[in-house]
């Protein structure tokens, strides 16, 4: 029975089977109501004091008002500030044959006594409070109510902040809207018309020239929205490389064999000190050094008879060592990412929409990398990335996008007028279908206006739908890989290399500059050169790819599918 308890008094379209579709309740004409409204301020029933009517406008997304006159009889004191933030209620009540049912209109505070006291007329207007309601809750309540996606990186920390911005952020990523429900409680409910409607409005049960049309101007209808997403970081790299040198008297051998081979053609030798200015020239730091000393003093080292005098034991006939450099390198990764329909897809019909995302990950160890001792390490390369940030920026950035476009796809609005009684059990969460005066549409019920005129007995609710409109498919909004992943860098370089040697005497080459390794005279004689005593190492050059700021880029389509809700004129 329409308007009955099945209908209102319990939930909608009764108990249903799990999976069952439920029936749309067909809105029925041609029926008469007597009707009445049940007001209370405060918690007390001040119905009868009631001047003139009331209103009440709940709409999707915004704060529910309504507003209404009491007469405050003569000689009661009259304080309006005291009327502030009072509690009210508003329910209707309808009865047809011979049963009686009711509906909550609107529950709220008063935002705004205002007394006349020449009409003993105390106007009323009220709200909803959503905003200063979500402003009062705790981060963790906004994040369980609204949902959707949220990033510092994107918006600002939430320490100082407005409450009620956080949750419009949030709100920005999802194709929902937060109000409240008729008996005042908070929540989100989506854009998405149900797959059948709840309420059918056939023809005949509109007000008569009531049904109004407003058509989304194409200015409005974004359909391609583009993004450029910048994500930067430091990259640390480490470059060993390994070095080896022996002086080519020793025969290759080591210990006290090659000693006595050096002995008996022996030259001047590199130090300790000097293997080591050779890597800080580099830039190196020195790591893992194996040194191969001269002897100290000895009677008779290598059994020929002489014996060997020497205070020098830092005098070197080989040594092999790793010399480490670290650096840190800038990598930028820019993504250029388009979300579009089918129209936004071809370059003639584009309503473009831009939007533009940076951040940077910022860690004391890029310094401490660099300013720091080297006490060991492989080559290579690391990041000071941060992948949770980085998805959780670029899926504010995607679903921010997505939502746009969705919302510039519902502009298109229907509103018509019923009498009270025939929209009941209609509120915004519901899916409604018209199909009267010329029009039909299904859409989601983004408004509920409600007048009543206790004058003329008229109660009349204006009921608008979003329709949407678009069509196509839509592509996950899966994250874009990070470009920089995977990068190991140049592997240790000049593993195994030994140095030369170069020295003076009888018959031996000129010498050269530019020949590094070891360079010093020979105690033979016979030359008429003298070598500087010299030790070089040489380091390879850090290749411009690995050391200026590494500028990596993709581009990336996700197909944003609207659905087509009816809508034929």
């Amino acid at each position: 029975m329409l308007n009955g308890s099945p209908l209102n008094g319990a939930p909608l379209n009764g108990a249903l089977a799990a999976g069952a579709v439920p029936e749309p309740e067909y809105v029925v004409r041609g029926v008469g109501y007597r009707w009445r409204l049940r007001l209370m301020v405060g918690g007390l029933d001040m119905t009868a004091q009631l001047a003139g009517g009331a209103d009440g406008d709940r709409e999707e997304g915004a704060a529910g008002v309504g507003g209404f006159d009491l007469y405050i009889a003569p000689g009661t004191p009259v304080v309006p500030t005291d009327w502030l933030g009072k509690a009210v209620s508003l329910d209707y009540l309808s009865t047809t044959g011979g049963i009686t049912t009711e509906s909550r209109r609107y529950t709220g505070q008063i935002a705004s006594p205002v007394w006349n006291p020449t009409t003993r007329l105390l106007s009323c207007e009220c709200s909803d409070q959503v905003q200063q309601r979500v402003e009062a809750m705790p981060i963790a309540a906004i994040d369980s109510l609204v949902g959707g996606y949220w990033s510092a990186d994107v918006f600002e920390p939430t320490e100082g902040r407005s409450h009620w911005d956080y949750a419009i952020e949030r709100l920005s990523t999802r194709p929902v809207s937060l109000d409240c429900s008729p008996t005042g409680a908070l929540r989100v409910t989506s854009w998405y018309a149900a797959p059948t409607p709840h309420f059918v409005f056939g023809p005949g049960t509109t007000i008569y020239q009531s049904l109004r049309l407003d058509l989304a101007p194409l200015s409005s209808i974004t359909n391609r929205v583009e993004i450029e997403f910048s994500y930067r970081y430091s990259r640390l790299w480490q470059r060993n490389q390994q070095y080896s040198w022996a002086h080519p008297e020793t025969a290759g051998s080591t210990g006290m064999s090659g000693f006595c081979w050096w002995r008996g053609f022996p030259s001047e030798l590199p130090n300790i000190e000097m293997i080591e200015d050779a890597a800080s020239a580099n830039g190196q730091t020195l790591l893992a050094p194996n040194y191969y000393t001269l002897p100290g003093t000895m009677t008779d080292p290598c059994n020929n008879g002489v014996a060997w005098i020497n205070k020098y034991t830092d005098l070197l006939l080989g040594a092999s060592w790793t010399g480490a450099r670290r650096w840190t390198q800038t990598v930028t990764e820019t993504y250029s990412l388009s979300l579009a329909t089918a129209a936004g897809e071809a370059e003639e019909s584009r309503i473009v929409q831009r939007a533009s995302y940076s951040f940077e990950i910022e860690d004391e160890a890029a310094e401490a990398w660099t300013d720091d001792p080297i006490t060991g390490g492989e080559s290579g390369a690391s990041d000071l990335h941060d992948e949770s940030r980085r998805a959780a920026a670029i899926n504010v950035a995607l679903r921010a996008g997505q939502t746009e476009i969705i919302a510039g796809h519902r502009a298109t609005l229907i509103s018509w007028d019923v009498p009270t009684s025939m929209a009941m059990g209609v509120d915004l969460t519901h899916t409604l279908e018209i199909n009267s005066d010329g029009v039909h549409a299904v859409g989601k019920c983004t408004r509920i206006a409600d007048r009543f005129d206790l004058g003329s007995g008229s109660a009349v609710t204006t009921l608008t739908i979003a329709v949407m409109r678009g069509g196509g498919s839509s592509d996950p909004l899966t994250l874009p890989a990070r470009l920089g992943a995977g990068v190991i860098g140049t592997a240790d370089s000049g593993a195994g290399e030994d140095l030369p040697t170069q020295l003076s005497g009888y018959l031996l080459p000129g010498y050269d500059e530019t020949m590094q390794g070891f360079s010093g005279n020979n105690d033979a004689g016979g030359g008429t050169e003298t070598f500087p005593r010299r030790f070089d190492a040489p380091a390879d050059e850090i290749p411009i790819t690995e050391r200026d700021e590494n500028k990596l880029t993709a581009e990336q389509l996700y197909r944003v599918g609207i659905p087509n809700d009816m809508l034929e004129l």
